[in-house]
């Protein structure tokens, strides 16, 4: 099977096609879903709410840490056999909100145009705040850069764009929902919410202070692993922050059991 990326470069409707059958999926499975309550959906989201999916909060940290870090793996083909990469990623990306394409795409993009202006994770230049969302929910405008240069800058190929980016950003309410339902909204409040924010904060924070300028002009990849806020991700997430050893050799599932690398920052 080609990659996400291979149909992505051949076919100028790929991305296109898989965003609007993967919302037609979600928005399917959210109206079966709706059909399962009893009474209507007011009652259902305003019902009693209670406070003990707090007490799952540490399983909700742990859980945004290990399922995008599966999700990180599938899209390097780390799992055997093969087709288990497709298949435990696009689950992965029902937690995560964003299709597997999607994140193989901006991943691939980041590792070979590392600190660039064509990698979706670029920390150059921005405050932390500012890249969190930048790196949450931005991204687009270097892949949008390699599908005119994959497909021809013409007017059509701008407007395929567009509704590239209208279906994927469609997606995220439509999972969300299916979220809700499963949860309830007193689960999904107290223990979906905190554990995707937590998600995105890992996210963010690896691709901002694993990345340093230096004064020469050139840029360095780090490992880290120097508190229990990084062990602690490293342990339940593969071994996440050891970015510089993962740059190094993606293909390790853990790269903090990979060979050791020097380059630590404390």
């Amino acid at each position: 099977m080609q990659s996400y990326w291979r149909r992505f470069r051949k076919n100028k409707f790929f991305l296109l096609t898989y965003f609007f059958l993967s919302l037609c999926a979600f928005i399917t499975i959210d109206y079966l879903l709706l059909l399962r309550i009893e009474g209507s959906l007011t009652d259902f989201l305003m019902g009693p709410f209670s406070f003990n999916g707090l007490y799952l909060l540490p399983l909700g940290l742990i859980i945004g840490v290990q399922i995008p870090a599966l999700m990180h793996n599938c899209v390097h083909g780390n799992l055997k056999p093969r087709w288990m990469n497709i298949l435990a990623g696009e689950l992965a990306g029902v937690y995560i909100l964003l299709g597997m394409a999607a994140f193989e795409i901006n991943h691939r993009m980041h590792h070979v145009y590392a600190d660039t202006d064509l990698d979706p994770h670029n920390p150059e230049g921005k405050k932390f705040f500012k890249f969190f969302f930048a790196n949450n929910f931005g991204g687009t405008e270097p892949v949008l850069r390699k599908h005119l240069e994959f497909h021809g800058d013409t007017k059509a190929n701008r407007l395929i764009f567009k509704g590239i980016v209208l279906f994927h950003f469609l997606n995220v309410p439509a999972r969300i929902f299916l979220w809700v339902m499963l949860l309830g909204p007193d689960l999904f409040l107290t223990f979906f919410v905190p554990s995707y924010l937590f998600h995105m904060f890992v996210f963010a924070h690896i691709n901002y202070y694993t990345h340093k300028s230096l004064p020469d002009g050139t840029n360095e990849v780090y490992n880290m692993n120097s508190n229990l806020y990084y062990k602690f991700v490293n342990y339940f997430g593969s071994g996440v922050y050891y970015h510089k050893n993962h740059h190094k050799n993606p293909n390790i599932y853990n790269p903090m059991l990979g060979p050791s690398n020097s380059s630590f920052i404390k």
